[in-house]
């Protein structure tokens, strides 16, 4: 080994200028004695803090407004017990997706049902969705088109009634629009920050009413009943979803050094932040107003200036929120139509064909440029304009489509990769995915058992 060495080097020395002995010592002070380490070209800039504010914004929010209501109905004890049950089952549905895109190399929910189920049962899957988040979407506008007007008349000393729901609704939109085209969700870190701040002055006037309480409501056993008990889980279920369709975007886009720290923040949200959150606001409502807790709890502090305030502050979180619902909306839309323009070329033959593909191809580039995400935006904002009522659109989404999408779906996705050994895959996730399929369907039937009582 030492000849070879010296061979080398003489080599190495004879190929330089005899009248320059300095230059070989040049060239291999320049040379590294490490490989530089090549960037990851799929690595973003997002942060385990920006993850986890992005995720508690996706899922906080509307579903504040209900819980009281829903505690007082089901019994706070027991409701508590379901909504542990729940946390854990999105904590596990969430890890589910993470690994599973990593494994299989994808970084939307869409491309991963197309790998796993086919054209034709993710078309199925997508359309579901779909509809699940364009739902959810509707809703934030509802809330915006509700609590948004109360609160510029009273901060501009307005009559009741000046400001015009849907104008200001559009209003807001403009901005929506314009931080859903940075198209990075680590761009959006502030937002979802702003979301979550705006929450503040709402729960914490709550928490001082109740701490503050003089006279002593109903008694909280003289609301429980079955049909409470039957409602309680879709309602659970829905304010714990949202984060399922953007979550393998947010992985995608951390940091290399930060990539598994994913696992942990996702555990801390929604094991820790929003299970503490939902039950302290939930009793607090509990605390105040007992077998008399309204299904919106706002509605019952008319004339308090802290609450009027954090009823309008309110509506901005749900605007806040919508950036992380459209842009993922948005991408299943075009996987979507991008599918269905690939099968019916793939059908079409000559020239006509070719033609037509290209001309779908530029609308479904159009789409996605610079026309998917007003349209989808603007058509939310109609629905619910005509749509009269939140709960509504709570009832459609809570216990069907919803829960179908974010329990069953990624739970049915992973036993599928488990059975083929596509990927390399553990038996204690695939119990997570059983447990998950069932907790989803439990929910569906007890939603479907509510309509019924």
């Amino acid at each position: 080994t030492v000849g070879h060495t010296a061979s080398t080097v003489r080599c190495r020395w004879t190929n330089l200028d005899p009248l320059e002995p300095t230059q070989w010592m040049a060239s291999e002070m320049k040379t590294p004695l490490l490989p530089e380490k090549k960037q990851d070209p799929q690595a973003g800039q997002g942060t385990p803090l920006s993850t986890a504010l992005n995720l508690a914004a996706t899922s906080m929010g509307t579903g504040l407004l209900t819980l009281p209501h829903v505690f007082a109905g089901c019994g706070p004890l027991v409701a508590s017990i379901l909504l542990g049950v729940l946390s854990i089952t999105t904590d596990i549905t969430l890890v589910l997706l993470v690994r599973m895109g990593r494994m299989l190399n994808v970084m939307t929910f869409g491309s991963l049902m197309r790998r796993i189920f086919g054209k034709s049962g993710s078309l199925v899957f997508q359309l579901t969705l779909i509809s699940v988040l364009f739902l959810a979407l509707t809703a934030m506008q509802r809330v915006v088109m509700d609590l948004l007007p109360i609160f510029v008349e009273s901060i501009c000393g307005l009559i009741p009634g000046t400001v015009k729901p849907l104008a200001l609704s559009m209003f807001v939109n403009f901005f929506v629009i314009a931080a859903c085209f940075s198209k990075n969700y680590h761009s959006l870190r502030f937002t979802s920050g702003a979301a979550l701040l705006c929450l503040l002055p709402f729960v914490l006037s709550l928490w001082f009413n109740a701490a503050t309480a003089v006279e002593s409501p109903r008694s909280v056993a003289d609301s429980m009943s079955s049909e409470g008990f039957l409602l309680a889980s879709p309602i659970l279920a829905s304010s714990l979803a949202g984060g399922h369709f953007s979550i393998m975007e947010m992985s995608s886009q951390l940091q290399s050094r930060y990539k598994e720290s994913i696992y942990g923040v996702i555990h801390v949200v929604f094991l820790a932040v929003i299970p503490i959150c939902y039950v302290s606001v939930s009793w607090a409502g509990v605390v105040l107003f007992g077998a008399d807790t309204p299904e919106d709890i706002l509605v019952e502090f008319q004339g308090d200036y802290v609450m009027e305030v954090a009823r309008g502050i309110l509506s901005f979180t749900n605007a806040l929120r919508m950036p992380l619902i459209l842009m993922p909306l948005h991408t299943l839309v075009c996987d979507t139509l991008h599918m269905l323009t690939v099968s019916q070329g793939a059908g079409a033959a000559g020239a006509a064909g070719a033609a037509g593909a290209a001309g779908e191809s530029s609308a479904l580039n159009a789409w996605r440029l610079f026309l998917g995400m007003p349209m989808l935006l603007l058509s939310s904002a109609g629905l619910a304009q005509w749509l009269s009522t939140l709960s509504s659109i709570l009832g459609l989404l809570g216990g069907t489509c919803g829960v179908i999408g974010c329990f069953c779906v990624p739970g049915a996705m992973y036993l599928r990769v488990w059975y083929t050994k596509e990927g390399k895959t553990t038996s204690d996730c695939a119990i997570g995915a059983i447990f998950a399929i069932i907790i989803g369907f439990a929910v569906v039937i007890s939603c479907c058992l509510s309509w019924f009582h």
